[in-house]
């Protein structure tokens, strides 16, 4: 679901993709119309990603380590085994993410009480405050995707991602 809200949130060009395809006869080249799907979802989520990325290229650091930070409980830490899920990372990477982000001071560990092994990551006072950052940048990009999109148009968008979601997990599990 989360990466469903990343994409729902991110992916303004598959609105026009579909305000000018759903004209089309469902006869008709049917297969270019998935190949289109499929080119719309990945260029609009590079899109963003590459305005993410720069955006955090001007505060020294990634776009990953700046997801990570808006990830993390900002009062009462995170279980870093909670962590990879939320994210969609595998564990050998979020341990390099979270490694980099530690000697960097944006976080530091605490084991928690119950079990010494689990260990909960809470945020640095520089990690609060680039944390708090990277949230602004979210919400402003989300403001400007609410203010030049109609809600029916989001409404829609929000259905069709959902459906394109689901065939995606249904293709998946047949693995």
């Amino acid at each position: 679901m989360k990466i469903l809200k990343i994409l729902c949130m991110h992916s303004i060009s598959f609105l026009y993709f579909y305000k000018s395809h759903r004209k089309i006869n469902m006869d008709h080249k049917n297969n270019e119309r998935v190949e289109n799907v499929d080119l719309i979802l990945k260029s609009t989520w590079l899109a963003v990603s590459k305005m993410y990325s720069e955006l955090a290229q001007d505060h020294d650091a990634t776009a990953v380590q700046a997801l990570t930070l808006l990830k993390i409980d900002p009062k009462e830490g995170t279980r870093s085994t909670n962590l990879g899920p939320k994210m969609a990372i595998e564990p050998t990477s979020l341990t390099r993410i979270i490694k980099l982000l530690e000697d960097n001071g944006y976080i530091y560990k605490e084991k928690t009480t119950n079990d010494k092994r689990e260990v909960i990551i809470k945020l640095t006072d520089k990690g609060l405050i680039n944390r708090n950052l990277s949230k602004e940048v979210v919400v402003n990009f989300n403001k400007k995707v609410v203010e030049r999109i109609s809600p029916e148009k989001m409404a829609i968008f929000k259905e069709v991602m959902q459906d394109i979601l689901k065939i995606t997990n249904e293709l998946n599990n047949k693995k």
